[in-house]
């Protein structure tokens, strides 16, 4: 249930290239998307210094980095720091035929994330720290695997599922890879922003309508009163948009 969003505010700049281009089959073979031979600047850091200071990074002797936001321990939001962490790892080396790689624009933040950053759930979904949090998303598409209904430059919103966050890493990031089944593309009315809030809200307030509820019929509507209680927030604000589509 997201209850805000914020963008990477992340800008590229060219700087003089020192190293030879990457192999065209590795995860770096995304070339000019990647902060291969570039320096980054990013407005609006996490914590730790004033939100217009810039951050410059030079990634000409880092190819393999991008910035995230990380967690070395569990505890407040006072210790997610921007800092450069390692490209996902590809398990087969490759993308699954069904994966796809997406340029983050924006991340939300829901109680999962805060749970998982506090150490609630450390019991039920431990994190192997320092750890990249992160569940929806919306950004852009820079690379598709074979088999996946989507196509470099689609903008597009989506969850990262928890299993694939512990493996790879959550949405905090400047790039995921995410299974396509849970992609989609974004409504060209919605920002961002607006996208990125969307995913772990909604589903959670389907499951709550449907699933629990037993509100949403495929074939017949149904004539049953629903008190919805916290409705201003993400995953209450989603059920009156939902009884409309039932």
């Amino acid at each position: 249930m997201a209850e805000m969003s914020f963008g990477p505010r992340v800008f590229r700049q060219p700087v003089a290239p020192r190293n030879p281009d990457p192999e065209p089959d590795s995860f770096l073979g995304l070339g000019q998307h990647l902060a291969f031979l570039q320096g980054c600047v990013a407005s609006r850091p996490l914590s730790g210094t004033p939100a217009n200071m810039p951050i410059v990074v030079d990634f000409s002797d880092r190819p393999s980095k991008m910035l995230a936001a990380t967690l070395p321990d569990y505890g407040p939001a006072s210790l997610l720091k921007v800092s450069l962490v390692d490209l996902p790892k590809l398990p087969l080396g490759k993308l699954r035929p069904t994966e796809v790689v997406v340029e983050v624009h924006s991340a939300s933040v829901n109680p999962t994330d805060w749970k998982q950053r506090k150490g609630t759930l450390s019991q039920l979904c431990a994190l192997s720290l320092p750890a990249v949090l992160g569940i929806d998303f919306s950004g852009k598409v820079v690379r598709a695997g074979e088999e996946a209904p989507l196509a470099e430059g689609d903008e597009v919103f989506g969850r990262q599922t928890l299993d694939r966050m512990r493996e790879l890493n959550g949405t905090y990031a400047e790039y995921v890879i995410v299974d396509s089944s849970d992609v989609y593309k974004k409504p060209p009315n919605l920002s961002f922003e607006e996208a990125a809030a969307v995913p772990h809200a909604s589903l959670a307030a389907y499951a709550a309508l449907g699933h629990v509820g037993k509100l949403i019929q495929k074939r017949h509507k149904t004539d049953k009163c629903v008190l919805i209680l916290g409705g201003s927030g993400g995953g209450g604000a989603f059920p009156p948009e939902g009884k409309h589509v039932a």
